[in-house]
């Protein structure tokens, strides 16, 4: 955290922020953000409204680090990507502020910081990516896991990241390609891999890979049809045979092992990491 508050600036007018008894302050518009328990507040924490975002966040609540460790490495439907170890491999927390978007409650390293729009545990500062609290090229390197596809007026958002990196940073994110709906709190669109290539205004690709293959876009489907059709048409009920029948079908998506990595399963990708570096200045008004 003290790396990162030499890089924070006020989310409404960029302004510097100066420290006061349980807040920060803007220097300029006067604009106040609680500091509680260590976290800074820079927006209030919205509610879940999706019923099947309110049955994972309640879990991610409860169960903390196992619902990573366990919920989504072994139960999720999709292949098991080492997300931990693709960004220690591009990035060192150590000397460089790494920042995890939206990374709700699963610190993946303590030297990373995470910001999230909702409040967990795990998170460092809740804020929203529309309203970024970080200087013009202050940070080393944006990456985020499924987390671009829920945000709206992403061209405009990832100005924003662009503006946020340093020349030379990176960028480096999990988006979903050929995958169901999912709202955290919305789902707004998918990308393809020529689509999340050229995400960032003045970035370079560097790197880009399926994380997952064919048998897990199987098991996505099997268990997307099946809760829809013996929910009956209940969003409730719908959510929870969707957790219910990932129990029963994740075993196949583990087939995935011999397809992952490959540069001809782009075009049909469950989803896909992308990482590219950036090479210009990017002004952002």
């Amino acid at each position: 955290m003290a790396k990162a508050r030499r890089a924070l600036c006020c989310p409404a007018c960029r302004a510097d922020l100066f420290d006061t008894a349980g807040s920060l302050r803007c220097s300029s518009c006067s604009a106040e953000y609680p500091v509680r328990g260590g976290k800074i507040y820079f927006i209030d924490v919205p509610e879940a409204t999706d019923e099947l975002d309110i049955v994972k966040y309640r879990l991610k609540k409860a169960l903390g680090k196992f619902y990573y460790a366990w919920g989504i490495t072994i139960f999720a439907p999709t292949f098991p990507f080492n997300y931990r170890a693709a960004v220690l491999r591009l990035a060192d927390p150590d000397k460089q502020l790494v920042v995890d978007i939206g990374a709700g409650n699963h610190r993946i390293d303590p030297r990373i910081l995470t910001i999230d729009l909702f409040d967990y545990a795990a998170t460092d500062i809740v804020c929203d990516l529309s309203n970024l609290p970080f200087r013009d090229e202050s940070v080393d390197a944006f990456i985020s896991r499924s987390v671009l596809e829920h945000v709206p007026g992403l061209s405009e958002i990832c100005k924003h990241l662009a503006r946020a990196t340093r020349k030379g940073g990176l960028a480096a994110h999990l988006i979903p390609f050929m995958f169901p709906f999912h709202a955290s709190p919305h789902d707004y669109q998918r990308l393809t891999h020529v689509g999340a290539a050229n995400l960032f205004p003045g970035f370079e690709l560097l790197e880009q890979r399926n994380a997952t293959g064919p048998f897990t876009l199987l098991t996505l489907l099997l268990i997307e049809v099946l809760a829809a059709t013996f929910s009956l048409g209940s969003e409730r009920l719908k959510a929870l045979l969707y957790l219910v029948f990932c129990l029963f079908f994740f075993p196949i998506k583990f087939l995935d092992f011999a397809f992952v990595g490959r540069s001809s399963m782009l075009r049909v990708a469950p989803t896909i990491f992308t990482v590219t570096r950036k090479t210009k200045h990017v002004e952002v008004t």
